[in-house]
């Protein structure tokens, strides 16, 4: 008799053979798919017979796959899987997007390329993009959430044993993530009318899970996440916004939530009435609120306070316990543990970039501020490692994640480096497999997920800039090298090989502020330079990009347009792009960083052009310009409004209806003229995409997703476009 494991084997053989992919994939027309219940349910035999691999699951194959039964099933698996792609899935699988298999394949190269970890792609017919190449990223977490800016982050685990993070957003939702899958479970959970700043969870005695959500609509919400449904009415009683939430068990068996504006409140979570009077005392919002039991028993709060305050209450009976503790400048968050010799001790962080330890029983810090982090330290957990060690976890304005041993105040490990932007968020739980883990949320709106047992990266960072890269422009040289020229918050610019994404030279210094726009040109003497532009100091340099010198003195006491069809920015944040009209005048065209118009200047006059060219419903964020085959002369705007807008510069009119296809701001524009002589404009958005429009007939060719919000992009005629992306910076050929 056959087992199981033999018959799955077969079954999976028998699938083999439906998921074969001979025709390559065609994103100009219908895309070769294959059987829906292939795609679903293959990796899910293969796993059952314990032949789930590199060679049963070839790379070709993943672009169709369901991201979280392949997760699931490799979790599942009896046998360690070898799996070289997982890591890459682990990275993509937020974005997967069933329908477009050409989605996903590109969103694996990005993260092939930027990971280190191999990926061969699916040839494509046409369409679609090609990844050269991406900066490396040294960062192993998983991301299991891209959506508005997270502001908050908690763990529970359900009745059926699933482990979830629980997240807060600005965009007043609360959402649950599988931590096995990275996958959502259900809808967002919707009826706050502010943002979400706080969340916890907890379980009642009945057994029931819950979450409990504090908002800027000054209410608490509870929230059933089994059923993902909230539980009675809102609890209302604040009088300002809620900035913090906990939960705790009293002495007597009640479960409790600390609720906190200005004012500390303890709701019973049975009965969901306020037990007692506010807790009175601090005078600004409560940014952070602990919980912890003292070994005579007492379970107490500890609040942390814009007043530069952290107060102690006995939550028993609702009173302040000892003076409170006075100078710490804004603390930001706090959380509690016990160490090993038996102290209960509350961590705080706060705007002087440390963290500190303090003993709850007398209420005296312990050894020194911890230090490490550059800027604000703004979110905190406590847990313990598999070795016995009690750490803090903290996230940070600086954008790192940082472990830290409570017992000897030493930072453990190098700092988890990833998240584009200041992490405000940290939880920590433990994986049914084990895995000991840390998650984080962001203002780059992601979510992830880190193991702490490593706590390593698993690759080396490329080397280049040292701070944001914010500006982006393409050159060819003389000698036919293409490369690309970028400025950065480190003050430098720098020139890359788009062939190789490899650092020409050494970097362009001079300025001493962030590079806030980058254009490039060819002078009349053949010299091709990069004209840059410096943040809050009102300078421009002019570089030779053959010899990487400085051209003469820096350009001070204006704003300075920069010539060429290259966009900028001026220093009031207006985008401005210049051209060449028919009739041989200099124009530059100005958008509005506060409304919706966008005006042509004759740069030779400074007069005025025409009426102000009016559509978008918001601030014009970006603007190209190109020239179309019949010599018209067009400008290419995108706005606040989602949209990107195509007007004949001569006449002052629209061309066409506006392009229509990202979801949020487009921040950043780029033309170019292919080989076959199409006119492109490449459009980066705060949607964590880039799109490739024909101008000519206004229609959208392709989107490639990328890691984060796009700073900036740039194009070349030959079909590569360099994208920034957080802290990525992606090249890739077009394949139209």
């Amino acid at each position: 008799m056959s087992s199981i494991e033999d018959v799955e084997r077969r079954i999976t053989r028998a699938l083999a053979d439906l998921a074969d992919l001979a025709e390559p994939l065609d994103r100009g027309g219908q895309p070769s798919l294959p059987p829906p219940y292939v795609r679903r349910h293959f990796v899910e035999h293969a796993a059952a017979g314990d032949t789930l691999n590199n060679t049963i699951v070839p790379d070709a194959f993943l672009p169709y796959v369901d991201p979280v039964r392949l997760r699931l099933a490799a979790f599942n698996q009896t046998s360690a899987p070898k799996l070289s792609w997982l890591p890459l899935l682990r990275r993509v699988g937020h974005r997967w997007d069933w329908h477009r298999p050409e989605f996903n394949d590109a969103a694996l190269q990005i993260w092939g390329a930027a990971t280190g970890h191999p990926y061969q792609r699916q040839p494509a017919a046409r369409g679609g993009f090609h990844v050269r190449w991406s900066t490396r990223s040294a960062d192993d977490s998983e991301i299991v959430a891209a959506s508005v800016t997270v502001s908050c982050v908690a763990t529970a685990t359900l009745d059926d044993g699933r482990v979830v993070a629980v997240t807060g957003s600005y965009d007043t939702t609360v959402w649950m993530w599988d931590l096995a899958t990275g996958a959502p479970i259900g809808g967002p959970l919707t009826g706050h009318t502010g943002e979400v700043a706080a969340v916890a969870t907890a379980v009642l005695p009945d057994g029931q899970v819950v979450a409990v959500t504090g908002s800027y609509d000054t209410t608490v919400r509870l929230w059933d996440l089994a059923t993902g449904t909230p539980v009675g009415d809102p609890l209302t009683g604040h009088t300002s916004l809620v900035t913090a939430v906990s939960t705790a068990v009293l002495p007597d068996g009640r479960v409790v939530a600390v609720t906190a504006d200005h004012t500390v409140r303890i709701w019973d979570l049975t009965t969901c009435n306020l037990v007692g009077d506010p807790l009175i005392g601090h005078t600004a919002a409560v940014r952070a609120v602990a919980i912890a039991t003292l070994r005579d028993g007492r379970v107490v709060a500890i609040t942390a306070s814009l007043d530069d305050t952290v107060r102690f209450w006995d939550l028993a009976t609702g009173t302040s316990i000892g003076e409170p503790v006075n100078g710490y400048a804004l603390v930001e968050a706090v959380a509690t543990a016990t160490l090993p010799d038996g102290r209960v001790v509350a961590v705080t962080c706060g705007w002087d970039d440390t963290s500190r330890i303090w003993d709850l029983t007398t209420g005296t810090p312990i050894g020194d501020p911890l230090t490490g982090h550059t800027r604000q330290v703004v979110a905190v957990a406590t847990t313990w490692l598999p070795d016995g060690r009690v750490v803090a976890i903290t996230g940070s304005y600086d954008t790192t994640v940082r472990i830290w041993d409570l017992t000897t105040g030493n930072s453990i490990g190098d700092p988890l480096t990833g998240h584009t932007c200041p992490v405000v968020a940290v939880a920590t739980t433990w994986l049914p497999d084990g895995r000991l883990v840390a998650v984080t949320g962001s203002y780059d709106d992601t979510v992830r997920v880190w193991d702490l047992t490593t706590g390593n990266p698993i690759c080396d960072p490329q080397t280049g800039h040292t701070g944001p890269v914010s500006a982006v422009a393409t050159a060819t040289l003389p000698d036919g090298w293409v490369v690309a020229v970028t400025g950065s918050y480190d003050d430098t610019v720098r020139v890359w090989d788009l062939t190789t994404g490899n650092s020409i030279g050494d970097p362009l210094t001079g300025h001493t502020a962030p590079v806030a726009a980058v254009a490039t040109t060819v002078l009349p003497d053949g010299r091709v330079v990069a004209v840059t532009r410096s943040l809050y100091i009102d300078t421009v340099r002019v570089w030779d990009l053959t010899t990487g010198n400085s051209i003469g003195d820096p350009l001070t006491g204006h704003t300075a347009t920069v010539a060429a069809s290259a966009m900028t920015v001026l220093l009031d944040r207006r985008p401005v792009a210049a051209a060449v009209l028919p009739d041989g005048r200099l124009v530059a065209i100005i958008g509005s960083s506060r409304d919706d118009r966008v005006q042509v200047w004759d740069l030779t006059t400074g007069i005025a052009i025409g009426d102000p060219l009016i559509g978008h419903t918001g601030p014009v964020a970006a603007i190209a310009t190109a020239v179309l085959p019949d010599g018209r002369v067009v400008a290419v705007t995108g706005g606040w409004d989602d949209t990107v807008r195509v007007w004949d510069v001569t006449t002052g009119t629209p061309i066409g209806d506006p392009l229509i296809g990202h979801a949020s701001a487009v921040a950043a524009i780029a033309t170019a003229v292919l080989p076959d002589g199409r006119v492109v404009a490449v459009t980066g958005s705060d949607d964590a995409t880039v799109r490739v429009w024909g101008i000519a007939d206004a229609v959208s060719l392709d989107v490639l997703p990328v890691p984060a919000p796009v700073v900036a992009v740039a194009a070349t005629n030959e079909g590569t476009i360099v994208i920034i992306a957080g802290s990525l910076t992606i090249a890739a050929d077009l394949i139209l």
